[in-house]
This record gives C-alpha cells, structure tokens and sequence, in this order.
C-alpha cells in the first residue's frame, strides 16, 4: 500500500472514532 492510502485509511479511522465517541458522549449526557 502506498503511504498515500494509508494516511486516506487512518483518517477515515479518526473519523469514525470521533464520532463513535461524540455520540457515547451525547448519550452518556442525556
């Protein structure tokens, strides 16, 4: 895989993270 691909990956990864947490946050708030 070329370095450019991994960095697409690792984005998309952050991402989804990202919004795993935001809306445990959201949730855990309410």
């Amino acid at each position: 895989m070329k370095k450019e691909t991994w960095k697409t990956v690792i984005q998309i990864v952050i991402s989804i993270l990202t919004a795993i947490a935001t809306s445990l946050g959201v949730t855990s708030c309410m």
